[in-house]
């Protein structure tokens, strides 16, 4: 109940930034046009149509936000949180199409220029835009980390990026007015460009999120601190964290306890875990387990051996799932190679030789692991 709350009052703040965003840019885009098409400045022109594509970004924000809360469904038991990258990405297409026409109308305005006229209260209304622009993105950015919400943060920096693209447009228009020196398609094109930039950055964050990215690092210490504070835990691994849009985390973690605990010791134990991981942060997680053996000299002599011949190999992250089966003569054990390890299938096999002319009576259950999350 309380994260349904949270969803809808996130939604709300999302929701009305929005629209206060819509009217703020629906005001600019109405000021600047007119200096634009008053003045003949082309500059000015391609300035509001970039606002005027704030506008909408602002539309499908709101669009987005609204299909994303929907509940889980059978068709989608994870629920529709991608919506909004979806949306995003949406917006990011409106951005590129509105940069490849502002390229092309700033190179004709090069190739055959045209006399702008400005004059002191046209100055002054480009002035105030600035201002205004700065008000606005930092508001918007400000909610947007508060609801926790990408659009809403991207659609702050734009703003405030917009702010330093309209200063530029001022620069331009000042020196047509009082040196009559006009560098306004060039001013232009170089705005374009911005656009066009911004369009690809939100794309290429987009995709990111729709391919799976890997988890914050500062988040994935704080969880992986929080569970090994639960009493008998001796180590976090393999989490994996999968977003599906705000509030909507899906993870797994395994953890190593000692091997004389019962399973009826270990059930309250990892559902404890899954009970603060979601109060905390939110996040459904799913608990496994691997057993640490008890102190014995001849489990420790064999994972010293373990460790020097991995020493050897240099693409080794990390060895964990370490357990002996003394009865069965069996060592399990699970290993992470980054990602510049060309073989890590043959290089495991190589690993398993060396320790096999070490320990010949064992038998080794090893398996090549990913490395999800540091």
């Amino acid at each position: 109940m309380i994260l349904e709350e949270h969803s809808a009052e996130r939604n709300r703040g999302i929701t009305m930034t929005s629209i206060k965003g819509i009217i703020g840019n629906v005001l600019l885009v109405a000021f600047k046009m007119f200096v634009g098409l008053a003045s003949n400045s082309i500059a000015i022109i391609l300035d509001a149509v970039n606002n005027l594509t704030d506008v909408l970004s602002s539309v499908l924000t709101i669009i987005g936000t609204k299909l994303a809360s929907k509940s889980a469904d059978k068709e989608h038991p994870f629920g529709h949180g991608r919506i909004e990258y979806m949306t995003t990405m949406a917006i990011a297409f409106v951005i590129l199409g509105a940069g490849i026409m502002s390229l092309k109308e700033s190179v004709e305005k090069i190739i055959h220029p045209e006399p702008s006229v400005f004059d002191i209260p046209g100055l002054i209304i480009i002035t105030v835009a600035i201002v205004v622009k700065v008000v606005m993105g930092r508001y918007v950015k400000a909610q947007g980390e508060k609801y926790k919400s990408d659009a809403l943060v991207a659609s702050g920096i734009d703003a405030l990026f917009d702010a330093v693209i309209t200063f530029a447009t001022l620069i331009s228009a000042g020196l047509v007015y009082f040196f009559d020196f006009d560098i306004q398609g060039y001013v232009g094109a170089i705005i374009s460009l911005f656009i066009l930039k911004a369009a690809f950055d939100i794309l290429r964050e987009m995709y990111n999120h729709l391919i799976g990215i890997r988890a914050d690092d500062n988040l994935v210490r704080e969880i992986k601190e929080t569970i090994a504070q639960h009493p008998q835990v001796g180590g976090v691994y393999d989490l994996v964290l999968n977003s599906y849009g705000s509030g909507e985390t899906i993870g797994a973690v395994h953890i190593s306890l000692p091997e004389n605990l019962t399973i009826g010791e270990i059930h309250p134990l990892t559902k404890g875990i899954a009970v603060h991981m979601y109060k905390k942060f939110g996040i459904a997680m799913t608990v496994g387990v691997y057993a640490e053996n008890d102190p014995n000299l001849e489990v420790s002599a064999i994972r010293q051996a373990l460790d020097q011949v991995i020493s050897l190999y240099t693409h080794v992250v990390q060895i964990h799932a370490f357990y002996v089966r003394l009865d069965k003569k069996i060592i399990y054990y699970d290993i992470i190679f980054d990602f510049d390890e060309e073989d890590p299938y043959g290089t495991l096999e190589k690993i398993k030789a060396e320790m096999k002319i070490r320990y010949p009576d064992y038998a080794q259950f090893a398996i090549v692991d990913t490395d999800f999350s540091n």
